[in-house]
């Protein structure tokens, strides 16, 4: 009987762990720390990897616990790094995709890390695909001068993301610039954001999400800045397909996002920023020249894999974790 979301925990649990088991994987990939790590801590296969591709506790438990007293947020996030340290701590391997992220999870005890770089379809994007007809349509419809600077958030809308508050720091960055923004992406925030946009940023545009990957790359290349405000990012795919279109970044200094690109290519702010310090740094960005800037961006997006270099670089750690004696891998629970 095929399940239809009705059913009790312990049955999803059970059939999770039926399926796993009629595959006889050689590897066992886990990429949540909720029920699929539940389901399978108990199944023996030769290999259990943790790929580390979110960070639950920076996109959740940090903000959540973020006004709280002192002691009770400190502790709140130690019972929070102790399960994630026992799902870590339960599998062969731990995989992340930098080495800035192994030292973070190294730091909290997580044993046996491993960087495996994720990788982009670098042909796909290239600053050749700036579009002048994109920026004109995107720029907004009520005749700005030529003078506009489009301005680009993308991404999955969502309150870790804290696109309100770049929104925001557009809005105060308009009050002297010409600019426009167009949100790119779709969320649970979706409806907060086109609300608050309507009342502070009216040039602001919205697509949803678009399946045209010609499209995606010519917004990337057509964007004169794309502006990020996640702190918890674990790689950020989209930062780097905006470098490899030749688009700069203007990023917190926390998360992926602050390990991905060059001095050149990028300006910080940091995380506990205001609105006018962010709207600051996306000024010094539209400041710089803008050819020099695109070569960095590109030189940096160059230093990162493409998808087949990291499958590649995935499949000889497992291979390698395989050609293990029994003896030397981590005992099954």
């Amino acid at each position: 009987m095929p399940y239809d979301g009705t059913y009790h925990f312990p049955y999803r649990l059970g059939l999770m762990r039926r399926w796993v088991e009629s595959l006889c994987p050689d590897v066992l990939q886990i990429s949540s720390p909720y029920l699929p790590w539940l389901a399978a801590r108990e199944l023996r296969v030769p290999v259990r990897s943790y790929v580390y591709h979110s960070d639950p506790i920076g996109a959740y438990v940090t903000p959540f616990t973020q006004r709280w007293p002192w002691p009770l947020r400190e502790a709140a996030l130690d019972v929070a790094w102790r399960w994630m340290r026992s799902v870590c701590n339960s599998c062969d391997v731990t995989v992340v995709a930098g080495e800035w992220l192994g030292a973070e999870l190294r730091r909290h005890g997580v044993e046996r890390v491993r960087s495996v770089p994720f990788g982009i379809a670098h042909q796909s994007f290239e600053p050749s695909r700036r579009s002048n007809a994109v920026r004109s349509r995107w720029a907004g419809a009520d005749g700005a001068g030529d003078d506009t600077r489009l301005l680009l958030i993308a991404g999955r809308l969502a309150l870790e993301k804290r696109q309100a508050l770049l929104v925001r720091a557009i809005a105060k960055l308009s009050e002297s610039r010409n600019v426009s923004l167009l949100i790119l992406g779709d969320g649970p925030e979706s409806a907060r954001l086109r609300r608050l946009a309507e009342r502070i940023l009216p040039q602001t545009r919205f697509l949803p999400f678009t399946r045209d990957a010609a499209e995606y790359a010519e917004l990337l290349a057509s964007a004169d800045v794309l502006v990020h405000g996640s702190c918890c990012e674990t790689y950020g795919f989209v930062l780097v397909e905006a470098l490899a279109s030749g688009t700069p970044l203007v990023v917190p200094d926390r998360g992926a996002a602050a390990h991905l690109a060059s001095d050149e290519s990028h300006e910080k702010y940091a995380a506990s920023a205001s609105e006018a310090e962010i709207a600051q740094a996306i000024e010094r960005m539209l400041d710089r020249p803008r050819e020099p800037t695109r070569r960095a961006a590109l030189e940096a997006a160059q230093r990162h894999p493409s998808r087949q270099q990291h499958y590649d670089g995935l499949f000889a750690l497992y291979e390698e974790l395989l050609a293990r004696e029994p003896a030397q891998r981590t005992p099954q629970a």
